[in-house]
């Protein structure tokens, strides 16, 4: 008998840290806590992002895996038998599929939200060509290149209420073109298993995301024969736009887990 998984692991995709997340981990954890009492969640920082902001990001999507796993097993996330629930967004599901494909034995499941493979969809599918370019233009300084990130990520009428906070954070985490370059280029590179590489797979997408079109997160969903939850109306960052919506599917979907775990 499979057990219900303890350890849920948040990774965040292109240039973003674990910061980012705001206030959705702890919405998060309390809704598992009613049916998974004692459940941890890790937030993992890419090298390059956030916090480890001297340090370079490895090249390659592959590679990037590897540094999040070495970073939770010094954290100790790697108790006897742990096997983990990836909870990912773009970049970032890149990441954690990759994982699955290479150490399935380790994920429980996959919550992949507004993500692509280059194998599945067309390049300006993947980033739309003008949100590339504002992203480009807006280069390093913190309070252009973090606007025109909300511009392109969020459906929010007003940004004014976390735009400073994460104006500052920048500032005080500076972002290298070095890392900025790896990190696209190796999500641009990035060709996904196509073949589910684990059982318990649920795909999320906003339709109206105006980074990525949605087409791309579909696309993955019909290859790997995998539910497909898609959002009416937020953009492409998703835990911002509506983490109570998200927050209802991941833990709906959470119980259908441990519900087939015991079958």
């Amino acid at each position: 008998m499979d057990t219900q998984p303890q350890h849920w692991i948040l990774i965040r995709g292109l240039i973003r840290s674990r910061f980012h997340w705001g206030g959705f981990p702890a919405l998060l954890e309390a809704a598992l806590q009613q049916h998974q009492p004692g459940c941890r969640l890790w937030l993992p920082e890419l090298a390059g992002n956030g916090e480890r902001w001297q340090e370079d990001t490895p090249n390659g999507i592959h590679a990037m895996m590897e540094d999040i796993r070495q970073q939770l097993q010094l954290a100790g996330a790697y108790p006897q038998q742990t096997r983990f629930t990836l909870v990912a967004v773009s970049m970032g599901a890149m990441i954690a599929s990759e994982w699955a494909r290479c150490y399935p034995d380790e994920i429980h499941a996959l919550h992949l939200i507004n993500t692509s493979f280059a194998n599945l969809s067309l390049p300006w599918q993947r980033m739309r060509l003008p949100a590339l370019l504002s992203l480009l233009r807006n280069g390093l300084p913190p309070s252009s290149r973090e606007r025109a990130i909300l511009r392109w990520t969020t459906n929010m009428t007003d940004i004014s209420a976390i735009l400073p906070g994460w104006e500052a954070f920048a500032r005080q985490h500076p972002l290298g073109w070095r890392n900025a370059l790896t990190q696209l280029l190796s999500a641009s590179r990035y060709r996904g298993p196509l073949q589910a590489p684990t059982d318990q797979v649920f795909c999320y997408s906003s339709q109206c995301d105006r980074l990525v079109s949605a087409a791309c997160t579909r696309r993955i969903a019909r290859r790997w024969q995998k539910p497909l939850h898609s959002h009416p109306a937020a953009g492409h960052d998703l835990p911002l736009d509506d983490p109570q919506w998200l927050i209802s599917r991941l833990t709906e979907n959470a119980m259908f887990q441990g519900q087939q775990g015991q079958d």
